[in-house]
């Protein structure tokens, strides 16, 4: 199998009413959709932004869990060996490796705190696949809340091939880098109850106007608009069936 792995390539929601999701997306960051046949007269909704496909909707699979979320899918050479890795290391499979038409195999699994993600080990190689492009309305960033940093880290430097980079503060930050870019960051949450859960982040132009229309859109916000510093400014919420996401305003 082909594969350019250290990255999360692919973002998926999971939802059990997409279309209300695909209206909140659509209004917040003019997300549209396009319709992929999948085989056996089904079609997989597909996330396009642009000129490019980003992400897609994914109806609740078995062992999946009940609420709206969503699913970051990670590079892996061979996905029935990294399932076999992951459960070495004290995580669990959530649906076997399955192969998907002649793109890849997918399985869904959990880390060792039960947070659910997806590993994704292409037929062919994807060039540009999970790169951040630095344009408001896509992808900027991959965070993982874990009650314990190190062994989360540890983990998934394991099964992605990730170097951990450590940013001291009042808060210790670990982003993961592969290829000398940073793919994702994982620190303790910032504020006690919150679980640990992967967040990805859509760049936008103005984290306070997002934030606002996502809140007249009937989100519910959990981070306001925040600096950080050298960052830029970010805020967190969860909108209608659309699972909860990050935005960041990138300082100029």
């Amino acid at each position: 199998m082909a594969t350019n792995s250290g990255r999360f390539c692919w973002f998926d929601l999971v939802t059990k009413d997409p279309h209300k999701a695909q209206g909140f997306f659509g209004e917040l960051f003019q997300w549209k959709t396009k319709e992929m046949p999948i085989g056996g007269g089904k079609t997989y909704t597909m996330i396009s932004f642009g000129d490019k496909e980003i992400g897609g909707y994914m109806p609740t699979p078995q062992g999946a869990p009940p609420q709206a979320h969503w699913l970051g899918h990670l590079l892996v050479a061979d996905a029935n060996a990294t399932v076999e890795q992951i459960k070495s290391l004290g995580g669990k499979v959530r649906k076997a490796p399955e192969k998907v038409g002649d793109q890849g195999v997918m399985a869904i699994v959990a880390d060792p705190f039960d947070v659910t993600f997806a590993v994704w080990a292409p037929m062919r190689t994807q060039p540009g696949a999970g790169e951040f492009v630095g344009k408001p309305g896509n992808w900027c960033w991959h965070e993982l809340t874990s009650p314990d940093p190190d062994k989360s880290v540890a983990f998934y430097a394991k099964i992605g091939g990730f170097t951990d980079k450590k940013m001291e503060g009042p808060m210790a930050y670990h982003i993961l880098e592969a290829d000398g870019k940073g793919r994702a960051g994982i620190a303790k949450p910032m504020m006690p109850n919150v679980p640990a859960m992967w967040t990805p982040y859509v760049q936008v132009a103005s984290a306070d106007q997002t934030a606002d229309k996502a809140k007249r859109l009937g989100a519910q916000l959990h981070v306001p608009p925040t600096d950080i510093p050298n960052i830029g400014r970010f805020a967190i919420f969860t909108g209608p069936e659309a699972g909860t996401i990050g935005i960041l305003q990138p300082q100029m």
